[in-house]
């Protein structure tokens, strides 16, 4: 061959005795060992060997065997269990394999398929004649089912790989007995020559279920003890081994054009027949094979003194490892009479004879030799058979370990029937394409069917990451990858952080999203015509661009909003749940990295995106770790009891019950464990919790906080519920309907409006400040509406809630307490002018369909004011109740109609329908004003906070662990005491009414610039990537036994993303007043001071 008929090998797969893949392979044949092994007794009497036989003189139970060969990813390919069942393994196998190696080569079949060939081997199948004798109807009768035929027969081999990989080019299965597979590469090599396809995958598999072992025949094939000592004077036959090995193949100069791994290049090829020269039918003779590789060399252009190493059949049977050794070297004698300069060997030393996978299982080895240089050692070679052929021959056989300058080796096998192949490889030339360019910011995609498959595909990049430049492993999986619809992208800079986001999937550096099938509409008046090309170049299929406006946008659309100092949909519009499509901005004139960022978004979305359009011209495809499947046992041949086997009663109602039942029942250590069994009547606590959520979120890939599923209440039904509702909506189907709920006639205000107020939730964190500060605003009584029996349990809890805060106690004079709940208002005389509501259910975990009774609660309340002439409402809402405002970057806009963010959950939710309620209320005429807080941190003066706020368990937990996270999300924040406050004074200040005010410091924190002000006021903690800290304190929770930091274990980590709030509103306030929102780390250490007095928080003692 010349350079321009050189072959690349691209990619590699293959499953070993000893070797899940060709790394382990490579590494097995590099250390000399040997994976045949003893087969135990269970086996062999579970294949049918009688016990007398097992232990009879002269019976070897000898392999080398693959491990789970009845294990096979069904789902992933389309077979449904049935079909599965009938399938011989080797096909099932090779098929993995193929994908697999697809893969490790940069380039699996996108849908509309492949212009590539196959060109496999298997050996005959014993699986299926095990079927076809011992299915239930028994012998000969299923002889002519057809599924039975296409599941096992080898003419489907090959087909079956195009048909489900989607390949176009030739699919040939090619049976030359043990050279089958070498073969099979030979063919491939001419069909790339040809010009018949531009992939090629070659190989093969082989091996005998169930093994039965055999009785040793002198004189025969395998020899006495199962062991192949190739070459050696002591062997006596070859070895019973297993395997499944597959190669791509591409002509060189594509390869290099498109920067493919290559792992070798064949140099040349031939295969040819012994003829009728030879003693017998199955005895090989020198010259076939000595013709067969001299041709091969001659095509190679490469002579004798060339090789490093020569990769031999090498059946260790006497006639052919004699007759092979000649006629090697009369090959080379053609062109040197060197001697003892060429490694020989083979594998069949380290894994048996793998019959037609035995070609494939060569050519793999030596491509271990081609890229270091080392001939493996020979780990069963003790004296040579022939030794003064060998003496005499250009070879030597390596007992160690050998290096050398050569790279050339020469791959030879020898089918039973004459039938030899030679394979030459050299080794890869330098790439020509560019690698990709190293950039600021990287984005890694990874996609999966499954959310487990997902974290699992993330785990094993994480851990192959370090060995390859990052921008090209972006390069490889974007291109070089099918695209599922669990998507994950990871922003990183660095491989650390690439690695730590890999670990742990949060945002921001990690997002998740199960894929739909998505539309590109691109909002903008007018479009670039710059833009417009290089959007189009970038979006697979139809690219919609519409000019600004109010209309909705359909659900299978992604929006980018081309965004140039105005929005690209107008503020007001109302974002509803499953309304309106998920959207990105994007100037008009972005950078790469911009448009890079929005087009990422958009394939996460579901988006089909033509990457390639992206590159520039550069990247190098690296062989990354491939798919991870999730295989099920599927075999035929087990045994079927028709007894009843009185199993315990398990989780049936489906895998995914199934995999939760099991880790409770490991949790708890009970034998059964029922579907609807309670967490906490089976011994539950917040500890086991954090285990239960890790242990469900590795098997499964979904976080599960129990609260969500229930509490103490939590069963194994309500978990596997909230697994499945992750990445979809919650079924809110009454929040529509809630937006319409009656709020009653409005009567006439009193006159003179009273100046007593009505305080809700004043028993909670906030609402006892209010109630302090309202004392102080206003001159009549405050009605404070308190949960409980009669009015001395509510002024008791009053008491209570004020001490808990280092509050004054509420003044009995000025303080009425009443007991009951908004639902029974419309039976009470409470003469009121003014109403502050500030009870709610706090609970981010739930669905809105749990928090409904807030709306309606409200709803209530509102007819309670109209109908008895209460003129006055301040409520406070949450800057949960809004998401980003449309069009922006992910501003909080100060406006009453703004959009939900479905990430908020029911909470969130619920206090967006009520918010529209109100803006129904003040239609009508009354006066309402909206205050939206944010995260409510601690008094400034005396410390005091909420204990069950995430926030400081976080800064607890990072006290206790003595590191804070590497955290840069915006936190909106501001003090109590001054939201406290600003409610109290604004709601009496005439201009409120119909303002909605963002009680936020207009300096968004994030969580390192909270550990950072607390290091400032004496209190040091370490940097640490968010997800070791995360680990870090979720390992002292359990061994501490700790549960407020558990709580930080289960946090979820990608709740609230946004980055700017509009908090221009009470700005006013603040400085008329001379307050701040800043809090700084002085407070934050009071804050934890408190906390120190609390329980759950006893280990900040001493701060």
């Amino acid at each position: 061959m010349s350079a321009g008929t050189d072959i690349a090998i691209t990619g590699a797969a293959g499953r070993f005795p000893d070797a899940p893949g060709v790394a382990d392979l490579w590494a097995n044949v590099a250390a000399g060992v040997v994976s045949t092994r003893r087969i135990p007794d269970e086996d062999l009497r579970a294949a049918g060997v009688p016990v007398d036989q097992i232990g009879a003189p002269g019976y070897v139970r000898v392999a080398g065997i693959l491990d789970a060969v009845g294990d096979f990813a069904a789902e992933f390919f389309g077979y449904a269990a049935a079909e599965a069942d009938l399938i011989d393994p080797q096909q099932r196998l090779f098929l993995e394999a193929c994908w697999e190696a697809l893969e490790a080569s940069g380039h699996v079949p996108p849908p509309a398929g492949l212009n590539a060939a196959v060109f496999a081997a298997a050996s005959f199948s014993t699986y299926t004649a095990a079927l076809h004798l011992s299915r239930r109807n028994g012998g000969g009768a299923l002889l002519d089912d057809m599924t039975l035929r296409l599941g096992g027969h080898t003419d489907y081999l090959a087909s079956r790989v195009a048909y489900k990989l989607g390949l176009r080019g030739p699919s040939v299965t090619v049976q030359t007995a043990c050279s089958s597979s070498l073969t099979a590469v030979h063919l491939a090599v001419l069909s790339l020559l040809a010009g018949e396809c531009d992939h090629a995958l070659a190989g093969g598999a082989g091996f005998d279920v169930p093994f039965t072992g055999y009785r040793h025949e002198p004189g025969g094939i395998l020899s006495e003890d199962g062991l192949c000592r190739s070459f050696d004077a002591r062997s006596t036959g070859s070895a019973v081994g297993s395997g499944v090995g597959v190669v791509v193949l591409r002509r060189l100069s594509d390869a290099l054009a498109d920067g493919d791994p290559i792992l070798a290049v064949i140099r040349g090829s031939a295969v040819g027949n012994d003829g009728a020269a030879r003693p017998g039918f199955t005895a090989p003779s020198p010259a076939g094979p000595a013709r067969v590789v001299a041709d091969a060399l001659a095509v190679a252009g490469v002579g004798g003194d060339d090789l490093r190493y020569v990769e031999a059949h090498g059946s260790g049977t006497p006639l052919g490892d004699h007759v092979e050794l000649v006629g090697l070297t009369q090959a080379l004698r053609r062109s040197t009479d060197r001697r003892g300069f060429c490694g020989l060997g083979s594998v069949k030393t380290n894994i048996g004879h793998a019959d037609a996978a035995a070609g494939i299982a060569g050519l793999i080895s030596a491509i271990r030799v081609v890229r270091t240089g080392a001939p493996p050692p020979h780990p069963l070679f003790g004296h040579a058979r022939d030794h003064g052929i060998l003496a005499d021959s250009p070879f030597v056989v390596p007992a160690d370990a050998a290096t050398g300058d050569g790279r050339h080796v020469l791959v030879n096998s020898m089918g039973l029937g004459g039938t030899n192949a030679a394979v030459v490889l050299g080794p890869p030339p330098e790439p020509t394409r560019p690698a990709a360019p190293e950039r600021p910011v990287v984005r890694l995609v990874l996609s999966a069917r499954t959310r487990r498959e997902l974290d699992a595909a993330s785990a094993r990049l994480a851990d192959a990451l370090p060995d390859h430049p990052l921008a090209d492993v972006a390069h490889t999986l974007r291109i070089g990858r099918r695209h599922f619809a669990e998507r994950r992208v990871v922003t990183a800079s660095t491989v650390d952080e690439a690695v730590a986001a890999l670990r742990l999937p949060r945002p921001p550096a990690a997002r998740t999203a199960r894929a739909g099938e998505r539309r590109l509409l691109v909002v903008a008046d007018p479009l670039p015509d710059d833009l417009r090309h290089r959007i189009g170049a970038a979006v697979d299929g139809p690219v919609e661009v519409v000019a600004t406006g109010p209309d909705p946008v359909p659900g299978d659309r992604f929006v980018l909003s081309i965004v140039d100092g105005r929005a690209g949909f107008p503020d007001q519009a109302p974002v509803r749940p499953g309304r309106v499509a998920d959207r990105h901005p994007l100037p008009p004139d972005p950078d790469p990295d911009a448009l890079d960022a929005a087009l990422t978004a958009a394939w996460l979305a579901g988006v089909p995106v033509r990457w390639a359009a992206l590159d520039g011209g550069a990247g190098r495809r690296r062989t990354l770790p491939t798919y991870p499947f999730t295989r099920r046992h599927y075999w035929a041949l087990d045994p079927v009891s028709t007894a009843d086997t009185g199993a315990a009663p398990t989780a049936a109602d489906g895998p995914l019950e199934e995999e939760i039942a099991g880790v409770w029942r490991d949790l708890f250590g009970v034998a059964t464990v029922g579907p609807d069994d309670e967490f906490g009547a089976l011994g539950g606590t917040s500890l086991l919790a954090v285990r239960m959520a890790l242990d469900v979120q590795r098997r499964t890939g979904v976080l599960v906080n129990v609260h969500r599923a229930g509490g103490g209440r939590a069963t194994v039904r309500r978990v596997a519920e909230v697994v499945r509702s992750v990445g979809g909506a919650d079924p809110d189907a009454d929040l529509d309907a809630d937006l319409d709920l009656p709020l009653g006639p409005v009567a006439p205000p009193a006159d003179p409006v009273p100046d007593d107020v009505l305080l809700t939730g004043a028993t909670g964190f906030l609402g006892a400040f209010l109630l302090r500060d309202l004392l102080t605003v206003h001159t009549g009584r405050i009605h404070c509406l308190v949960r409980a029996a009669d009015p001395d349990a509510a002024r008791n809890r009053l008491r209570a809630a004020a001490r808990a805060y280092l509050l004054p106690e509420p003044d009995p004079e000025r303080v009425v307490a009443v007991p009951g709940s908004l639902a029974d208002l419309g039976s009470m005389d409470v003469p009121v002018g003014h109403v502050v509501h500030a009870a709610a259910r706090v609970a981010f975990t739930e669905p809105y369909r749990v928090l409904r009774d807030d709306v309606t609660a409200t709803a209530a309340l509102l007819r309670w004011m109209r109908a008895t002439g209460v003129p006055d409402l301040s409520y406070v809402s949450s800057i949960a109740a809004i998401g980003p405002a449309v069009g922006t970057t992910g501003t909080l806009r100060e406006l009453p109609d703004q959009p939900l963010d479905p990430a908020e959950g029911g909470y969130g939710a619920a206090k967006w329908v009520i918010e529209h309620l109100l803006r129904r209320a003040g239609a009508d005429g009354m006066r309402v004003r909206v205050f939206r807080p944010g995260l409510v941190l601690g008094d400034r003066t005396t410390g005091a906070c909420n204990p069950r706020d995430l926030v400081w368990r976080i800064l607890a937990g990072g006290v206790a662990v003595g590191a804070r996270p590497l955290d840069d999300r915006a936190v909106a924040s501001a003090p109590v005491d001054v939201v406290s406050a600003a409610i109290a004074h604004l709601g009496r200040e005439p201009g409120s009414v119909g303002r909605v005010y963002h009680l936020v410091d207009e300096r968004l924190a994030t969580p390192t610039a909270l550990f950072d002000r607390l290091a400032g006021a004496g209190v040091g903690t370490r940097p640490l990537p968010l997800p070791e800290w995360q680990r870090l304190v979720a390992d002292r929770a359990l061994s501490t036994q700790d549960d407020t930091l558990a709580g930080v274990a289960l946090y979820e980590l990608d709740r609230r993303q946004y980055d700017a709030v509009d908090s221009a509103n009470w700005r006013e306030w603040l400085a008329a007043t001379g307050r701040s929102a800043h809090v700084d780390g002085a407070a934050l250490r009071r804050s934890l001071a408190y906390l120190a007095t609390r329980p759950g928080y006893r280990f900040l003692e001493g701060l």
